[in-house]
């Protein structure tokens, strides 16, 4: 529904509903990295389930200019396997073929990025800006803006050749 009200131009019914499905991942503790008497398939739902319900809220927020509802010092979730579905089952995890791209790579690649755009709208769109009268500039560190483009270029290294502009994919990845 989310995705639908994304693309309908709903955005701001998109942002009731995403606060709602974020909320029901809170409240069933999937933000948090325990231990409990999960699968391997099972715990990597729950990591899925969260980064994704995550990766939208982070998405809709940006677009309406809102804060993110959910603070990183609050969640201590780990990031996805990068193991296709196909690799994971309840006993435990098969090997990958050599020279195998998962697609939870670029999900994973997707996540960081969205961490680097909070800390854009952190750093360069402040919501607390000191007002002098009628003038509303404010300064932009340039430190700050050094530090989001050393991210950046690290995010970018680090992806998969898989994932990278120009790279060579395959057709499921380039999907």
């Amino acid at each position: 529904m989310v995705l639908f009200l994304q693309s309908s131009a709903k955005i701001s019914t998109c942002y009731s509903y995403i606060g709602v499905a974020l909320r029901a991942a809170l409240r069933l503790g999937l933000h948090r990295s325990v231990p409990g008497n999960f699968n391997p398939i099972e715990l990597e739902m729950r990591k899925r389930l969260f980064w994704v319900v995550w990766k939208m809220e982070v998405h809709v927020s940006t677009i309406l200019g809102l804060p993110s509802m959910l603070s990183e010092d609050d969640i201590d979730q780990e990031y996805p396997l990068t193991v296709d579905d196909e690799f994971i089952t309840a006993e435990g995890l098969l090997p990958m073929p050599p020279n195998h791209t998962s697609l939870m790579a670029g999900v994973n690649a997707h996540i960081r990025l969205g961490r680097i755009v909070l800390k854009v709208v952190k750093y360069i769109y402040p919501v607390k800006i000191a007002h002098r009268g009628s003038n509303h500039t404010y300064m932009v560190s340039h430190s700050k803006i050094r530090e989001l483009e050393g991210d950046l270029q690290a995010w970018k290294e680090a992806l998969p050749e898989a994932f990278r502009p120009g790279g060579e994919a395959a057709p499921e990845v380039e999907r």
